[in-house]
Parts: C-alpha cells; sequence; structure tokens
C-alpha cells in the first residue's frame, strides 16, 4: 500500500483515470482496523474502527480534446459502532460516525497540443500536496493545473490550489466534502525530466499559504539489472531562524519474483515545520515514511532507516517493512519502530488486503499491534 513512486506526469491522475469516451467506474469498500495500543485490547470495540465507502466517478468527452469528469464518495459505518467498532477511518462531521457523501471531483480538462489544463476539484500527485490512496476515502484539491510536454524528455507543471480537504484541515461533512480554504492558496511549479539517462529527476517549488515556501528535489536512476538509487532533498524557505530541511536516499532491487528496498533519512534538528502531506491525511513521500504511523520521519531532528521485502506466491503479494525512527527532542512522541506485514489476493471480485503492525515507542497511544483487513470491489458500468 505504501510502495507508491511519484508519477512522472505529476499531477494528472484525474485525467488519466477518465481518459476516453463517456465512462463511469467506481468501487465499494469496507475497510476494518483494530488495535491494543493504550488501554485496549485485539479485536475489542473500544480499539476498533471501520467504515464503508462507495466512489462513482463519470467522465464524458464534450469535444476534442476536451472532457467533464465528476466523482462522489460517500461513507457509513453500516451501524458497526453499535457492534463491533468505536472509530472510523474517515469522520463525517463532528460526531464523527454520521453518513455522508460528498463530491470529490468537478473539473474540465482540455489538452490544446501538448499542453493540458485540468481547471477545477481535482487528484494531485506533487511531493507536498498530493492524493492519499491509503484511506477508504481520497483527499482531492480545488486547483488550476497546467501541463505542458513541450520541452524534449521534460514536462513542466504548474498550478494553484485554492482548497483542501482531509483530516488535517477538515472533516467529509458536507457535500462540499470539508474543503476549507487556502486563504493565497498554494501555488507550484515544477519540472520532471529524463534527460540525464536513465534518470527521472524532479524540482519543486511551493509558495505556501502562510508564506512558508518549499523546494523539493529528488533523483531516481536505473542502474540496471534491477537495481535502482535515489536521492531527496526538500528545505524551507521561512522567517529568519525557522527553516528546514530533510534528506534522504534510497537503493532497491526488483526482479520478476521479488523486490528489496532500503532508505535513509535525516531531518534538520532546528528546523520548525515537516514535510508531510499539506491538505491531506499526514503521510510523506520521504524514503522512509513509515507504512502506518505517519510523520515521524520527517519531525525536525528525526534520522529514520526503512528496509522492505515484497514477493508474489501463486497469486498471494506478501510485502514486509521495517521502519526506524530516533529523535534527539528528547520527546516519546517523536520516536517510534514499526514492523508491518501484508498480505493481498483478489478472491472473485474481491481485492483483499490483511495487515498486521508491530509498533513500539514510549508513547502508549502508538505502541502495539495492530491488525486491520481492507475489502475492495472495483466496477465499471
Amino acid at each position: 500500500m505504501k510502495f507508491t513512486k511519484l508519477s512522472l506526469v505529476a499531477v494528472l491522475a484525474v485525467s488519466s483515470v477518465f481518459a476516453g469516451e463517456s465512462t463511469i467506474s467506481g468501487d465499494a469498500k469496507v475497510f476494518y482496523g483494530t488495535t491494543d495500543a493504550g488501554d485496549t485490547d485485539l479485536f475489542n470495540k473500544n480499539g476498533a474502527y471501520g467504515n464503508a465507502a462507495v466512489s462513482l466517478d463519470y467522465s464524458r468527452d464534450i469535444a476534442e480534446g476536451v472532457s467533464l469528469n465528476a466523482g462522489m464518495t460517500g461513507i457509513s459505518t453500516l451501524g458497526l459502532e453499535s457492534t463491533l467498532v468505536s472509530g472510523v477511518w474517515a469522520a463525517a462531521g463532528q460526531d464523527a460516525i454520521n453518513d455522508t457523501a460528498w463530491i470529490d471531483v468537478a473539473n474540465i480538462t482540455a489538452k490544446l497540443g501538448n499542453t493540458t489544463a485540468v481547471i477545477g476539484r481535482q487528484k494531485l500527485d506533487t511531493p507536498l500536496a498530493f492524493t492519499e490512496t491509503w484511506n477508504i476515502v481520497e483527499n482531492t484539491f480545488d486547483a488550476f493545473t497546467f501541463v505542458n510536454a513541450d520541452l524534449p524528455e521534460t514536462t513542466l507543471v504548474g498550478s494553484l490550489v485554492t482548497r483542501a480537504n482531509g483530516n488535517v484541515i477538515a472533516n467529509f461533512n458536507n457535500l462540499q466534502g470539508g474543503m476549507t480554504d487556502l486563504g493565497d492558496g498554494i501555488y507550484t511549479a515544477g519540472a520532471v525530466t529524463k534527460l540525464i539517462p536513465s534518470t527521472t529527476a524532479q524540482l519543486w517549488y511551493y509558495d505556501f499559504a502562510n508564506n512558508d515556501d518549499k523546494v523539493w528535489a529528488q533523483a531516481d536512476a536505473d542502474l540496471g539489472s534491477g537495481l535502482t538509487a535515489g536521492v531527496q532533498y526538500a528545505m524551507t524557505m521561512a522567517n529568519e531562524g525557522e527553516d528546514s530541511s530533510i534528506i534522504a536516499g534510497k537503493v532497491a532491487y526488483d526482479t520478476e519474483s521479488m523486490g528489496l528496498f532500503a532508505a535513509y533519512s535525516k531531518a534538520d534538528e532546528d528546523g520548525q515545520t515537516d514535510f508531510t502531506n499539506y491538505g491531506g491525511f499526514g503521510m510523506s513521500n520521504v524514503y522512509t515514511e513509515a507504512w502506518w504511523n505517519f510523520g515521524f520521519a520527517t519531525n525536525p531532528g528525526a534520522q529514520a532507516i526503512s528496509v522492505g521485502a515484497s514477493t508474489d506466491l501463486a497469486g498471494l503479494a506478501l510485502t514486509g517493512q521495517y521502519t526506524s525512527v530516533t529523535n534527539d527532542s528528547n520527546l516519546a512522541s517523536d520516536e517510534m519502530n514499526e514492523i508491518t506485514v501484508t498480505a493481498t489476493k483478489t478472491v472473485g471480485p474481491v481485492d483483499t488486503t490483511l495487515a498486521f503492525i508491530n509498533t513500539s515507542s514510549d508513547d502508549d497511544s502508538f505502541d502495539g499491534n495492530t491488525v486491520q483487513a481492507y475489502l475492495t470491489v472495483p466496477f465499471s458500468l
């Protein structure tokens, strides 16, 4: 679930999903999780959380190179809070357990020559403002996005994000999906190029609404024979004395039957901000991001290592990941060790994933075991 890579066409997740003539597609999900962190027990109602969700996406070509795209998502507890769970994956207003539905996509996509524009509510895939797909629902953005491919082997991206949702900012509490104004917005400019042989390089600049400007640079190289390597560097250009930075590196080895990776990151100990998703659920794109306990690796002063492996056995996809974060801040909530094992298999029409997560931390709210089940049924009409 967290073995993700940044897209080359960095923000056009919507247009790639909805390409073609008039289409209707979506999925139905039921997610369940339980933990014994704190004072709870595994499979006890007080330590369990669950939701059901249905997403429906529609696209129609209205002219050559122009399409209208719309999507709606609804979530419900199905009354599980009365029997099996006491929490939810995604909150629906202050009471959290309310049933609700909202418009998560509503845009017009137009292509003229080598330039594509996406205007309206959309999914984004940039390093510091992106749509997270691990949750039962996805966060989206109101934005004006332009992508140009006139330069050889290079994609240029410019975007103005005016509103966003996600649990960090708001609950999914109405038809607007908890969209919150971002003041002057987020101005984003990026370049993704493959001009360097066997390498994908990216450079991004963000002018955030709170005057917290950030730069993200990344290069991922294919070394041949299944071996790849990457480096990331991000920095904040804030007020004097509040600058932050983080650097990360990763090596990976992949074959048809297995994959291995190892990553390391170090965040500036004097920094005042982190490098998690702006307007999302708290995930980051740093190589060392944990599978489940997001945010530790990007805290100021954090040093993190992450190693993982994956394989496929007769249609059963198995993954394992270990993440360790240390920090000199002396705060229990800044350090964490996590071991995650997942098993994924498609059974009939149902994509099924089971996950076991063991977390050790001096913070009792994280320290313990977690078991999760993900059931997803994709469909098209």
